[in-house]
């Protein structure tokens, strides 16, 4: 059950992303409340290992402040909320799969669709898919 809450929040983040190019700090904080709670409520993780994978969100919220938001704060945040639900390696592991896709995206987007090198791209739907290449992946984590 707490992945099908991860792939709902990270669907309305995408969507969110796509369209506004922001993320709402409030359902991020929803889904880190839940979070905590299915970890309440079924220990699968130890806490360091959520701790530590919330970490991949405070780096990536880190790399937003030195590339002056190049990387956006709310994609950090959303790293902070998956470490909740995946813990650090899982998260790792998302963050890498999720900069391949939005490489190839990138990629595509300039080469096929005349974009710029410095045009933005939403970074959440490529979360998204990532998580669910993850979840094929490693069956069902």
């Amino acid at each position: 059950m707490e992945y099908v809450t991860l792939m709902g929040i990270l669907g309305i983040c995408s969507v969110e992303d796509i369209r506004s190019r922001q993320i709402r700090t409030v359902v991020v904080g929803i889904a880190g409340t839940m979070g905590v709670l299915w970890h309440l409520m079924k220990v699968r993780l130890q806490i360091w290992d959520v701790m530590a994978g919330m970490l991949v969100g405070v780096f990536v919220y880190l790399l937003s402040i030195l590339t002056r938001e190049k990387i956006g704060k709310g994609d950090a945040l959303v790293f902070m909320v998956t470490g909740i639900y995946l813990g650090l390696w899982n998260n790792l592991l998302l963050l890498w799969i999720s900069s391949m896709i939005a490489a190839v995206v990138a990629g595509i987007m300039v080469v096929f669709f005349h974009k710029k090198k410095t045009d933005t791209l939403p970074f959440v739907p490529c979360i998204f898919a990532g998580e669910i290449l993850l979840l094929l992946l490693t069956g069902g984590v």
